[in-house]
């Protein structure tokens, strides 16, 4: 099966930061990944409501003079947990975004999957 030139590739999502309500533009963005805990039926029909009140939660902030927007979230059915990616001018002012939804979260200081040694990789002392 031949793939539609059209198809074959997309184009790279460009993420612009907030501007700044002083008028210095673009803001230097802070990017915050948070776990926030969800209610266990708020699946599956919710999770797009719960995604478009953040999204109006970071606006809210934003025209309160601290620039917050909601960039994504993954959802984690077998920990009921959406992961999300937010960029700011801080971390509390994501925090004070996802604090009126009231919905618990815990901030994530890393992402990564570790994997442990590369293979071929010898670890020392062995």
């Amino acid at each position: 099966m031949r793939v539609p030139s059209r198809l074959r590739s997309f184009p790279r999502p460009q993420v612009k930061p907030a501007p700044d309500p002083s008028g210095d533009w673009p803001l230097p963005p802070v990017t915050v990944y948070l776990s926030i805990g969800l209610p266990a039926d708020a699946m599956p029909g919710g999770l797009a409501e719960i995604q478009h009140s953040l999204a109006d939660a970071a606006r809210r902030i934003t025209r309160s003079g601290h620039p917050v927007h909601y960039v994504n979230g993954m959802y984690m059915p077998a920990q009921t947990r959406l992961l999300c990616v937010f960029t700011a001018e801080s971390e509390e002012a994501v925090h004070a975004a996802v604090k009126l939804l009231r919905l618990p979260f815990v901030q994530l200081k890393a992402v990564a999957d570790d994997q442990g040694p590369v293979p071929g990789e010898r670890e020392p002392d062995r």
